[in-house]
């Protein structure tokens, strides 16, 4: 995947339009009373120039009001079916399929284009919980080749916007954020600690390269190099060494279990920084050299 944070900002080129202008004849006594607002001589009362009675510019005679395309569908598509989609099959559903880039949800088959910061908007089963009969919204892997949002029965690791579409014992709960964005909530066995037994952390359990996790409860030390882990709470807890930071091109940070923060933890050694590539999703912790 292209990485979106190097695409550079291009301005607009402005074109200028050159508008001719007829000169204006005397009008005659013929054209006083045709009930026309411009001086034409049709007569058609439309209040354009044209002299076709649409009340558009384009000289048509369709009848739909429109100024550019002159289809007669009275929308600015110029496919002549009436919708804002652009397809010319007189519906609100767009062409694309499932999987394929988009906009908005008039562009895909399905009616729904899931927006992920940054990173673009996929067709998919559902953009909302509120698409989905059964439970909540998983949403599209945007590390993936053909990312597919789809709807989920609510169980562990489902997509979710409420508690509500989770299933019984679960609560939904953010486990992945990246860039403050870019975010991911999931059903899942826990919020926080309190809610784990035997002095077991409540933590994000998260594959980054397929974009979805849980919290779950787990023991301290129990996460490995380069597992994700909460920069900003327990991580330091759940990690086997520790919880260091990661750098997003400079924009921001995020966890992944490593070895070190600093050369002072690698005995004499040099710590290593770890990486997170936005094409793919890996995620490296540190390592002391």
């Amino acid at each position: 995947m292209k990485n979106n944070f190097r695409s550079p900002h291009f301005l607009a080129l402005f074109a200028c339009l050159g508008l001719a202008f007829a000169p204006a004849g005397c009008a005659s006594d013929d054209t006083a009373d045709t009930g026309d607002s411009t001086e034409t001589s049709a007569g058609d009362g439309d209040g354009d120039m044209t002299g076709d009675g649409d009340g558009d510019m384009t000289g048509d005679g369709d009848g739909d009001g429109d100024p550019a395309t002159g289809d007669g569908d009275g929308d600015m598509t110029g496919d002549g079916d009436g919708d804002e989609t652009g397809d010319g099959d007189g519906d609100m559903m767009g062409d694309l399929p499932n999987g394929a880039t988009c906009t908005n949800n008039g562009e895909c088959m399905s009616g729904n284009c899931y927006l992920v910061p940054f990173l673009g908007g996929y067709c998919g089963e559902c953009d909302e919980d509120v698409d989905c009969a059964e439970g909540g919204c998983t949403p599209p892997n945007p590390f993936d080749d053909a990312p597919v949002s789809a709807c989920n029965m609510g169980e562990a690791g489902g997509g979710c916007e409420t508690d509500e579409v989770c299933q019984g014992g679960l609560s939904c709960a953010q486990v992945i954020d990246l860039l403050g964005l870019i975010s991911v909530s999931t059903c899942g066995e826990c919020k926080t600690d309190a809610e784990c037994m035997g002095g077991d952390l409540c933590a994000p359990i998260v594959a980054l390269e397929e974009f979805i996790g849980q919290n779950t409860c787990i023991e301290p030390d129990s996460l490995g190099q380069d597992d994700y882990c909460d920069l900003m709470g327990s991580g330091d807890i759940a990690c086997e060494n520790v919880c260091s930071a990661i750098d997003i091109e400079g924009l921001d940070e995020l966890g992944a279990c490593g070895e070190c923060k600093t050369d002072v933890d690698c005995n004499g050694g040099t710590c290593v920084a770890g990486e997170f590539t936005l094409e793919t999703g890996q995620l490296v912790g540190t390592v002391c050299m």
